[in-house]
């Protein structure tokens, strides 16, 4: 059997969207991952971290820890120079800020042992200032002179990267899951979440995020509340700071559920029992909530400020999406898949072809290719 190539992944903290995509990378590559933090402000997840790779977790030193009172995903330990120093694998993804000094250390080094290095992105923020956009340029150029390629979370991230000047090869490797864990669930157990949260058959619509105002929980609420319809129940997966506000915006309406923040585990049983999926967020450079419902084959309703959205939704056929902050746009497209059940089988139907696109599987060997194959 031929020896497994190597790959060290460098990232900030453990999330959802990677923990599958390193499963399968392991299935290809003798893997590390390189953790700069176990979490960051405001990430309420948690995981067992015991895996079939190596993991290194790093520690934020001071400097970064009283940085991160301002900037929450500043990141930077004294570990990462002999980390990276003796990093011995043939190939580097390095995600996390270009700038925070973990991936900074992470690029030169492993660009000094001529390493095959790709850097990992969601779409890079617009500036508009010409001293800010000068400022960006500059800190840049350390993805253009040490990598080989952008792995970008989408086309849009892709655009983003070439409008600041970097003519690398762009890949489009969006956030990814295991679409298996949403297909393949224990039929009894959805059966327990059907009788607590669909008992009458009710039509659910089912969102997932933190309650914050970028979210826009508040606009399906508002949404919700303006359709005629006993039969329709929103149950809203989260918690945050805005979680008194949103429940005093509901007046009572007891079709709308806060069902609180769920491990990942859970979520695919909440999607077994979804009609339709809606997603109001102002703004998500991906959203991996997008991949869980093109997982679970359920119809979405998304805005139009969510990468993931504008990536996958490029017909009616295989989704509906809605202005963002349109409260009435999220209304008549909710009630007119709460209404029409063919529809939402049709477009169930053409969905089915989105599922290998988000898996963690056909992006995992999307990544060998391009790292054995592609990049020479």
């Amino acid at each position: 059997m031929n020896k497994k190539p190597s790959l060290s992944f460098y990232t900030n903290i453990p999330t959802p969207y990677q923990l599958s995509f390193f499963d399968e990378l392991n299935e290809r590559f003798s893997l590390t991952v390189i953790y700069y933090s176990d979490t960051e402000a405001g990430r309420e997840w948690k995981f067992d971290l015991a895996k079939q790779y190596k993991i290194i977790l790093l520690k934020d030193n001071y400097i970064a820890r009283q940085i991160q009172k301002k900037v929450f995903d500043f990141h930077f330990s004294w570990q990462i120079f002999k980390v990276a120093f003796t990093d011995k694998s043939d190939y580097v993804i390095v995600g996390g800020s270009y700038w925070i000094p973990d991936a900074v250390v992470a690029l030169i080094f492993n660009k000094l042992k001529f390493k095959k290095i790709a850097y990992f992105s969601e779409p890079l923020f617009e500036v508009k200032s010409k001293i800010k956009y000068f400022v960006k340029w500059m800190f840049l150029r350390l993805v253009s002179i040490n990598c080989k390629a952008v792995f970008c979370v989408g086309k849009k991230a892709s655009e983003s990267f070439e409008s600041f000047g970097i003519h690398l090869p762009k890949f489009i490797i969006p956030y990814n899951i295991n679409s298996k864990s949403f297909s393949e669930i224990d039929e009894k157990r959805r059966i327990e979440f059907k009788n607590k949260y669909k008992s009458n058959n009710e039509i659910v619509i089912l969102s997932s995020g933190s309650l914050i105002e970028r979210k826009g929980m508040d606009i399906l609420i508002k949404a919700v509340k303006q359709i005629d319809d006993s039969n329709i129940r929103l149950i809203i997966i989260g918690d945050g700071p805005l979680r008194n506000d949103l429940t005093e915006m509901c007046n009572g309406d007891e079709r709308i559920v806060f069902a609180g923040f769920q491990n990942p585990e859970v979520i695919p049983f909440f999607f077994s029992i979804a009609d339709v999926f809606a997603f109001a967020s102002r703004y998500d450079g991906w959203a991996v909530v997008i991949n869980e419902a093109v997982a679970a084959n359920v119809p979405i309703v998304c805005s139009d400020k969510v990468g993931a959205a504008l990536e996958l939704i490029t017909s009616p056929d295989l989704g509906l999406i809605c202005k963002s902050g349109d409260v009435d746009g999220f209304k008549q497209a909710l009630q007119l898949l709460a209404k029409n059940e063919v529809l939402r089988a049709h477009m169930k139907e053409k969905a089915k072809e989105l599922i290998p696109l988000i898996s963690s599987d056909y992006n995992a060997g999307y990544v060998y290719d391009i790292f054995v194959n592609e990049l020479k």
